[in-house]
């Protein structure tokens, strides 16, 4: 029978408790030490890629990549990253003498320092409770959600003219009753010829006073910065994430990623059957390394490039644009790709039947000219970005 994939932080916890990896170990009652010396290095052996190894076995990746020591590596970084209670808080990988990181762990409302035990990281059993990741901003994160909440409940977007009937007669009504009078003679005696199992019936609605504000269950909104982030190769869908931090690094195999940034490593092109596609496409991923840093703030959502390979972004859907041109985003320089001023006014016209529904998509295209009239699916790689606190507002 095949063992099930364990859990990741519990998991490495155990591996540290062992003692069977060198340079692994505590280094404070919360904080793990991992060795992290680059693949490329000359002094680079099995002993240093022990602990990647490991996991590729214990996850089942090894069977996919028997030998390759990059792809373990970019499996075991990927799996800490995506859990948000371990935190990177030292960088040292690009030492020679001794490279290695440096991570926390982080509860909600919890700290390992405050223990007394100095033993208590080899006695307890860590349950993995999710946490909301905080930037560190002037303003904070329920400031943010607060100001932009107030700006669409000042909308009344879901004003409706409500029912005021209040009673179902399936048969109608005569005139003496329309006049408030009770039934004619005439309309008794019919009634009480009519047999019981013929008799309509009248349904009573639930009571409901009147001028009551109408109670409906709301469902709580997401928090501003949650992004939907689908990955397509040309016509297939490669991966849908949500995101649960305001800074998201799109990047492929990336060792160099951006600290405290939400990683999301490109997929690969193993499961795509056109030789030609595959081939094209991975040629696009050798030169985007580092990629594209995408961060939501109070006043919108910001994209950084952050190596060679070009990055065109448009806002809206490009088949719907009357004379699209390419954009290209500068390296290195921050660009604006939406306005969250901008959208809440398009939605009050909108409201106001001045103009259609706003756009709050953005299309991002690596390597290849965009938009340029032809259809996104035709592109090698596209990225779809919605933020999901306007989509639950249209």
């Amino acid at each position: 029978m095949q063992c099930s994939k364990p859990q990741f932080g519990q998991w490495l916890i155990d591996q540290v408790r062992s003692g069977r990896y060198e340079g692994l170990r505590w280094v404070d009652s919360n904080k793990i030490r991992i060795p992290w010396k680059h693949n490329s290095r000359k002094d680079c052996g099995d002993e240093d890629n022990r602990i990647f190894k490991a996991w590729a076995e214990a996850s089942g990746k090894i069977n996919e990549n028997p030998t390759d020591k990059a792809k373990w590596k970019t499996n075991f970084r990927c799996a800490l990253n995506i859990l948000k209670q371990f935190k990177m808080v030292e960088d040292h990988s690009k030492e020679s003498d001794d490279p290695h990181k440096v991570y926390e762990i982080v509860m909600n409302g919890y700290n390992y320092k405050d223990q007394n035990s100095q033993d208590f990281s080899m006695n307890v059993e860590y349950p993995f409770i999710q946490d909301i990741y905080i930037t560190d901003h002037s303003i904070s994160q329920d400031e943010m959600q607060e100001a932009l909440s107030n700006d669409m409940l000042s909308l009344n977007l879901n004003n409706q003219p409500g029912d005021d009937s209040q009673w179902h007669v399936p048969y109608p009504i005569t005139s003496d009753a329309e006049q408030g009078g009770y039934p004619s003679q005439a309309m008794t005696m019919e009634i009480q010829q009519i047999p019981p199992s013929q008799m309509p019936v009248v349904v009573q609605e639930p009571y409901c006073p009147v001028n009551q504000p109408e109670v409906c269950d709301v469902p709580p909104s997401p928090p501003y910065y949650n992004l939907e982030i689908s990955i397509c190769y040309r016509k297939k869908l490669m991966q849908s994430i949500t995101t649960t931090s305001p800074r998201v690094q799109l990047h492929f195999r990336c060792e160099d990623q951006t600290l405290g940034a939400q990683s999301i490593c490109l997929p690969s092109t193993e499961h795509i059957l056109d030789r030609y596609q595959a081939q094209y496409t991975n040629r696009i991923l050798s030169s985007i390394e580092r990629g594209l840093l995408l961060e939501v703030r109070p006043t919108g959502i910001y994209g950084l490039r952050q190596d060679r390979c070009h990055v065109f972004a448009c806002t809206g859907n490009p088949a719907e644009m009357p004379n699209p041109q390419p954009n290209k985003l500068p390296q290195s320089s921050e660009v604006e790709l939406l306005s969250f001023e901008k959208f809440i006014r398009d939605l009050k016209e909108f409201q106001e039947n001045k103009r259609g529904s706003p756009e709050y998509t953005i299309y991002l295209c690596f390597g290849e000219k965009f938009p340029d009239g032809k259809a996104v699916d035709k592109k090698l790689i596209t990225v779809k970005v919605k933020c999901l606190w306007f989509y639950v507002c249209q």
